[in-house]
């Protein structure tokens, strides 16, 4: 499965956002993932200024990037060498400093070493998304926090049926895939960078995952990791969640985002 899913990310580098400028960047960012991610720590990006900050998946580096220029101490990991390509030149742009590695996070070794960990969109793109969120809670230093983000298991349903349909009469390929898509659900050859890795990822990514909050949970308890909030919004109650959770099977919310700090 690796080697599936770095070949898929060197072949499309994701996400590829349109920088121009630092202040495009911080728009960007800021202006809904950001903000809605933060929240569910109860911090906002200055916070961060001066601590050591890890992202694990960071892609092709802008959310990195975000943070170096809030004055964090970022380091970024991805398994993908032509997405960390994108992240060099990016901070490289805007001349702050990020230690960008080739790894694995299933092969993450660090131990207490950062303030805070997020890692959104990348778990479920794993063989084992529980080994992946223990390395990095291993890796978090006591009273740091972490926020990681997952496709729901239930709003993502139909979702899933869509990606089913494709692999039926595109295959496993995300070659043929892409063929599929552009001719039978776009019409017209996708534009290269951003919107062909936006739909790569979406609809061609070789493997993915769903998972729950009350999963999520059990991550939680098993690491050391008391739970702080979640977007969106669900309470952390069996009863509460259960039914907030098929509210995003009606309200199409494909991604939840879950923080926490270890205690």
């Amino acid at each position: 499965m690796l080697k599936s899913v770095k070949d898929f990310y060197e072949a499309y580098p994701y996400p590829q956002l349109p920088i121009k400028t630092k202040e495009d960047l911080l728009s960007k960012m800021h202006g809904n993932v950001m903000r809605e991610i933060l929240a569910t720590t109860g911090k906002d990006a200055s916070f961060f200024a001066g601590k050591s900050v890890l992202e694990a998946g960071c892609g092709t580096g802008e959310k990195c990037v975000y943070f170096a220029l809030h004055g964090a101490n970022v380091s970024g990991v991805d398994i993908s060498g032509a997405s960390l390509s994108h992240g060099k030149k990016l901070a490289k742009k805007f001349e702050v400093a990020v230690k960008f590695s080739n790894k694995d996070v299933l092969l993450l070794d660090s131990n207490s070493e950062f303030d805070y960990i997020y890692s959104l969109g990348v778990l479920h793109h794993t063989e084992n998304p529980k080994k992946g969120f223990e390395n990095i809670a291993r890796a978090l230093k006591r009273g740091g926090l972490v926020t990681i983000g997952l496709y729901s298991k239930s709003g993502r349903f139909l979702h899933r049926l869509h990606r089913a349909q494709i692999a039926l009469f595109a295959g496993k390929s995300p070659k043929e895939r892409m063929e599929y898509v552009e001719k039978n659900i776009y019409g017209r050859k996708l534009r290269e960078g951003v919107e062909e890795a936006y739909v790569a990822d979406k609809y061609a990514h070789p493997y993915e995952s769903y998972h729950t909050v009350g999963e999520v949970l059990k991550w939680f308890k098993e690491n050391g990791i008391e739970p702080i909030a979640c977007h969106p919004r669900c309470g952390f109650g069996f009863g509460s969640r259960k039914l907030e959770q098929m509210n995003w099977l009606l309200k199409r919310k494909t991604f939840f985002v879950m923080s926490g700090r270890k205690i």
